[in-house]
């Protein structure tokens, strides 16, 4: 039997070991791929591995790497480039991939052909220890416990959040039901394991921006089946984004001062596996695009 040749995903191993969607990026994004995957973590002084058939997953610029490997003779050079939450990273480098899957939906770049072969916006996923959940064990909408749950940092001391100042301020006027849990500082409050537990037992999570309106927290409160309340932005409407099977089905504000306005009582365990399946079947088809993209640079 022919022998089929693996996908090679070749990363700092401190990155790795740090980014917080290797795990959905393996047990998600790539699953569907019909050909063994070799996960090569190289130390940061090691020379970076001279293959055919790579995804290099990397946040920035990777260019160098990218045309050493072209004048190599390499074939099939894939990126995955991580972060660029600001949309403001250089992607000159694009142009020596073959294909680029890129977190973070920037307009304009993902029709561009000038880039290469493809350019595919895919989700963050969910954070490392929060999922995959099995969604026919979590609670319904009516036995979670919490109406309203967030937890995290509200900005501070020059690193101010405007957003999540605003959805605290909002929320404090509401005065209904909620689990507030302020830390101090990015990273510095719930282990995964609470942070999902409390999501799996909350109606509704709330998600304001971080940096940038398009945030892990989103996707962490999807996979939690928790029903994600957010402010109206770009990213929500994207076709070739996060809308491509239509606009997300959650709570989706013009403002966090309309949170008073919102009819919160219509929302039922219908509403929620409405959500559900949608994310669902948004991972699938969003995967099924991926690993079409990487087929066929295989098969160029």
């Amino acid at each position: 039997m022919h022998k089929r040749r693996p996908l090679n995903l070749v990363w700092r191993r401190t990155v790795l070991d740090g980014v917080m969607e290797a795990h959905f990026i393996g047990q998600v994004l790539l699953a569907g791929i019909d050909r063994p995957l070799r996960w090569i973590a190289v130390e940061d002084e090691a020379k970076l591995p001279e293959l055919d058939d790579i995804l290099i997953c990397s946040f920035g610029d990777c260019g160098s790497y990218l045309r050493k490997l072209r004048a190599l003779g390499k074939r099939n050079l894939g990126v995955l480039h991580l972060g660029d939450e600001l949309g403001q990273d250089n992607i000159h480098f694009y142009t020596d991939a073959d294909y680029v899957l890129r977190h973070y939906f920037r307009p304009g770049i993902l029709s561009s052909g000038a880039l290469c072969r493809g350019v595919m916006w895919i989700p963050n996923g969910w954070a490392r220890g929060v999922g995959p959940l099995k969604f026919k064990y979590q609670l319904s909408f009516e036995e979670r416990e919490h109406e309203f749950f967030f937890a995290g940092y509200k900005g501070g001391q020059g690193g101010e959040l405007p957003d999540r100042q605003a959805m605290l301020a909002a929320l404090s006027q509401l005065g209904r039901p909620a689990k507030i849990i302020l830390t101090k500082g990015f990273g510095l409050g719930l282990g995964a394991t609470a942070y999902a537990g409390y999501l799996g037992n909350t109606q509704f999570g709330l998600v304001p921006a971080g940096n940038v309106s398009e945030t892990i927290r989103f996707y962490d409160t999807l996979e939690c089946g928790a029903v994600p309340v957010v402010t109206d932005s770009e990213w929500l409407h994207a076709k070739d984004g996060i809308a491509a099977l239509g606009l997300p089905p959650v709570v989706i504000l013009e403002h966090w001062a309309q949170l008073d306005k919102i009819n919160f009582a219509t929302y039922n365990e219908s509403s929620r596996r409405n959500m559900v399946d949608w994310w669902e079947r948004l991972k699938v088809y969003t995967s099924g695009r991926v690993c079409e993209l990487i087929e066929t640079s295989f098969n160029a």
